[in-house]
């Protein structure tokens, strides 16, 4: 007999599941707009940084749409896209984990190299938005939302849907590997917190300054470190 393990959730994700709850069932419509992040934080009785990983989830796989001084919106989002062939309920094994970096060296290197071309305003705005949201990160919020919010970011702005839709389907996969990253982080060296950010800083500056080359080794050298820190982690437990 097998068993699923039984984990602790965070709080941003059962508010993220009640909202994506909300969106299946019709009660969100597409095109309606949520409330503002604290009256939700009330509504939930949660932290309005909770409130905001949620919200920076539902973007990170194009559930919801967020607007800079306008508000967040409900996107018409097909949520069957989000099947995950490395399940959530189960641990990751380190050889999946392995295969999992290989993909995403192959598709986020070429993703970067080709948003360094492609890129426009609104683009590097989102970036930098989820380059913020993982400056702010505190407490039990690590950022790994903000983080996901990024790459997929760097998809878009690739300008290959195919690519985008990937790299989508991979999302909570993505977020759940990246949590793991910055919790192991968060306890062994609060420094390395801030490398990670300065990691994607020069990601972002390279795709903001259309140098292809320096955009493809900036995410190679990233999703290495990242790669690494799981593996090593992996090892250790």
């Amino acid at each position: 007999m097998s068993f699923k393990q039984i984990k602790n959730k965070k709080i941003s994700e059962i508010v993220r599941e009640q909202i994506e709850e909300q969106m299946r069932s019709g009660e969100l419509k597409p095109g309606e707009k949520l409330h503002s992040v604290v009256h939700l934080a009330e509504e939930f009785q949660v932290s309005r940084s909770a409130v905001r990983e949620a919200l920076s989830a539902l973007r990170a796989v194009g559930a919801v749409t967020i607007r800079q001084g306008e508000g967040t919106f409900v996107n018409d989002y097909d949520f069957s896209s989000m099947s995950d062939p490395l399940k959530s309920e189960r641990v990751i094994s380190r050889q999946e984990m392995l295969e999992l970096f290989e993909v995403r060296k192959l598709m986020e290197a070429g993703a970067a190299e080709l948003a360094a071309g492609k890129r426009n305003d609104e683009h590097l705005r989102v970036m930098q938005e989820a380059l913020d949201d993982m400056a702010a990160a505190s407490g039990e919020d690590v950022g790994e939302a903000s983080d996901v919010a990024f790459h997929l970011a760097v998809a878009a702005a690739a300008g290959n849907k195919t690519l985008y839709s990937m790299m989508a389907q991979l999302a909570d996969t993505l977020r759940r590997t990246m949590y793991e990253a910055r919790r192991v982080w968060l306890f062994s060296e609060k420094k390395t917190l801030t490398r990670l950010y300065e990691e994607h800083v020069v990601i972002y500056e390279a795709i903001q300054s259309g140098s292809a080359d320096a955009a493809r080794q900036a995410m190679l050298t990233h999703l290495s470190n990242v790669e690494k820190a799981i593996i090593d982690g992996i090892s250790q437990s």
